[in-house]
């Protein structure tokens, strides 16, 4: 990457660009880029960014002499996650640039990245990619960074360095997850990170959106108060769309045309799962993780049940197959549906210029005596690691950890406090549900690992609730020993065995 410009003084650009955004009535009015800003502007910016934000404890001395550091990559979606070539004056853009630009300053490095197909469909493929060069031990490559189901599946072909015995990555650290070491590790090993290091993360992060023009209207509940005061449970957002629903086109069959209490797609209801405090999966003594007695347990068997009861009721609608898509979009974007569920992605694709005003909670706990809301995300998201034949394991991990922490300290703010909190989200509430949405997010191990298992850790709960089949029992058993056997070959896989 070229440095076109210091990047003390490219700092303070954005810095001043969105420090105080939470203030301001429109994100293109937070704009107060001065080009010309002096060394004490600069200083004084960043005495407040290191109060606001925790630093990262990498060594001032580090100094990787001028190396290159290449990152084999996916390409997918069109939101921008590992570089931009130049500014553009968007504000999450020119933080990626700015973090980029301050982690090879820092370490004295050159970012490289290698891009290649690794979506869904083309995941194997990038996997077997990288692994024929990992195989071939040429130490191509210093990180990898793919989607997330190509990132696990990596892991488990012995194709990646322990992270957890790395010199730099520091997991206590606010920028990596603390579901990674609880949930994601294998014999106390964890072989792959994300976390504000993958704008994807923060992207896909799951969420509902609810219409507060709709709410005032049925003088119903605010969803804000319920997840404050820990009462946004499966029941009562059942019961709020309860009552909502209007035959709008009056040919008396419910459909995207009319307005609904719940819209979704198929894939919006697999964190109902976890939203509910359920598991895929649990560890012995020794950090090993099996099959968990939750997944086919009563409460699993009565979240079936109140998923399917809410997402079949009149006022209820879940589209599947892909000419579904775009018309459930389409209710709640055209101000017809009371809630939806989807990505944090919808809101910037669909809702930046709806004449309603919207909000955005926590999928909702089980009941009241649930302790957390859990939050899940899609699968865009990606898992870095560091490759077995890596040339330099110690530079690599210093790479990822600076990234990760910059990152934390310039993008994620760039995209919650500009992208998300000003220009899509529309009030000072649903900007404080941003950061709970963030902070509950979860690395359930048969999640995350679900491509090494066959999908079944996400399929079987989704399907069962799109064919409304509350027969969860007979679900589980007739699945349950071959998952069993899939995730005890995925962990001695883990663990080399």
């Amino acid at each position: 990457m070229k440095k076109h410009i210091s990047i003390l003084l490219l700092l303070a650009m954005m810095l001043s660009a969105f420090a105080g955004c939470s203030d301001a009535p429109a994100a293109e009015e937070t704009d107060t880029t001065d080009p010309t800003a002096s060394a004490e502007a600069v200083e004084t910016v960043e005495t407040e960014e290191e109060t606001m934000y925790l630093p990262d404890d990498l060594p001032d001395t580090l100094d990787y002499s001028g190396n290159t550091v290449t990152t084999f990559g996916w390409s997918g979606p069109v939101l921008v996650e590992f570089y931009v070539e130049e500014q553009n004056g968007e504000v999450v853009n020119d933080a990626i640039f700015a973090r980029n630009l301050a982690v090879e300053e820092r370490l004295n490095i050159e970012l490289e990245y290698h891009l290649e197909p690794g979506a869904f469909d083309q995941r194997n493929t990038w996997v077997q990619a990288l692994s024929s060069s990992i195989t071939a031990g040429d130490g191509a490559y210093d990180i990898s960074a793919g989607y997330s189901m190509a990132g696990a599946s990596l892991a488990s072909k012995g194709m990646c360095l322990p992270l957890t015995d790395q010199e730099y990555l520091d997991f206590d650290k606010p920028w990596w997850p603390a579901s990674l070491l609880d949930e994601a590790t294998c014999g106390g090993k964890l072989y792959f990170c994300s976390g504000d290091i993958s704008t994807y993360m923060i992207y896909y992060l799951y969420g509902v959106y609810f219409n507060q023009d709709i709410l005032t209207e049925h003088d119903l509940e605010n969803p804000y108060d319920l997840v404050q005061g820990g009462t946004w449970t499966l029941d009562k957002m059942s019961e709020m769309s309860a009552g909502v629903y209007i035959d709008l086109n009056g040919d008396g069959v419910k459909g995207f045309e009319d307005r609904l209490g719940y819209i979704t797609y198929s894939i919006y209801v697999d964190p109902y799962f976890f939203s509910c405090g359920l598991h895929t999966t649990e560890k012995d003594e020794n950090d090993i993780p099996f099959l968990s007695a939750e997944f086919g347990g009563e409460k699993a068997h009565s979240v079936v049940e109140k998923v399917v009861a809410f997402t079949s009721a009149e006022g209820s609608l879940v589209g599947n197959g892909a000419e579904q898509i775009e018309p459930s979009h389409n209710v709640f974007k055209e101000g017809r549906g009371l809630f939806t569920s989807h990505e944090l992605t919808f809101a910037v694709n669909h809702l930046r210029d709806v004449e309603f005003t919207y909000g955005i909670v926590p999928y909702p706990k089980y009941d009241e005596d649930q302790a957390n809301y859990v939050t899940i995300t899609s699968f865009p998201y990606t898992l870095y690691g560091i490759p077995m034949d890596a040339k330099n394991p110690s530079m690599s991990s210093a790479v990822m950890e600076a990234m990760a922490s910059e990152s934390y300290r310039t993008v994620s703010p760039a995209l919650f406090e500009n992208a998300f909190k000003v220009k899509y989200a529309q009030d000072e509430q649903s900007s404080l549900m941003y950061d709970l949405i963030r902070s509950t997010v979860s690395f359930d191990f048969g999640r995350v690992f679900n491509n090494d298992l066959n999908g079944m850790t996400y399929s079987l709960f989704r399907t069962a609730i799109v064919n409304q089949n509350t027969n969860w029992a007979s679900t589980v058993k007739s699945n349950e020993k071959p998952l069993s056997k899939m995730i005890e070959k995925l962990t001695e896989s883990l663990l080399g065995e």
